[in-house]
């Protein structure tokens, strides 16, 4: 499980309570957790503030017929993307389902309509007037969506740009399935309605991919 980074809170306690948490299914109040743990409740505390602040955990007043209420300790949506996945081995088996059962054609079709529907979707985020507000616009949504983009202006004075994706998300999925990369330059086009280039590309050796932006 990858590490919560929340200030002042040793990670392998952090890791701990949102294992017993996650495992807990309905939550676990502090004193459980301490209880677990092996430490006092205020030292709970304290983690489970500094996991709240980050969106790690969320919390429920459960009412009780007898005594005080108390609050119960659940993971986030967040959290539970810290938890090992296996997303990219159930596309790709789904997709490689699809290729066997109907062909390569249909593969592509379903990129397509991809690309479509996406476009479509961000539309209404990549509004700009210029060419420059669009490509922020767009790099806002990569961003979103763990390409940790870049953009570089080439010449100064003229609309050429360097889109750089220094992670791909889908890279897994992309090995077995191409059509992936050229959907994601499919978008780039409908989005920024301007010439894209691929300059470098994962599946070529590159470090990262990369796209040159001007006008046609």
């Amino acid at each position: 499980m990858a590490t919560p980074k929340a200030s002042g809170v040793p990670s392998n306690t952090r890791e701990q309570i949102l294992e017993l948490l996650q495992r807990s299914g309905s939550g676990l109040t502090a004193d459980a957790l301490a209880q677990k743990l092996g430490i006092s409740a205020v030292a709970v505390r304290k983690h489970l503030a500094a996991l709240a602040r980050d969106n790690f955990v969320m919390t429920e007043l459960e009412r009780r017929p007898m005594g005080r209420p108390t609050y119960l300790y659940r993971p986030t949506a967040t959290a539970q993307e810290l938890f090992p996945n296996d997303y990219a081995n159930l596309a790709t088996a789904v997709l490689e389902m699809i290729r066997l059962l109907d062909g390569e054609h249909k593969v592509d079709e379903l990129f397509q309509h991809r690309a479509q529907v996406l476009a479509a979707e961000l539309a209404t985020r990549v509004q700009g007037a210029t060419l420059p507000e669009r490509l922020l616009q767009v790099a806002q949504v990569l961003e979103e969506q763990g390409y940790m983009p870049e953009i570089m202006q080439l010449q100064e004075g003229r609309e050429r740009y360097l889109l750089t994706e220094h992670h791909c998300p889908i890279f897994q999925v992309a090995k077995a399935f191409q059509q992936a990369c050229s959907c994601e330059l499919d978008v780039l086009l409908k989005l920024l309605q301007v010439k894209v280039e691929r300059c470098d590309h994962r599946m070529m050796g590159h470090p990262h991919c990369s796209y040159l932006i001007s006008r046609a």
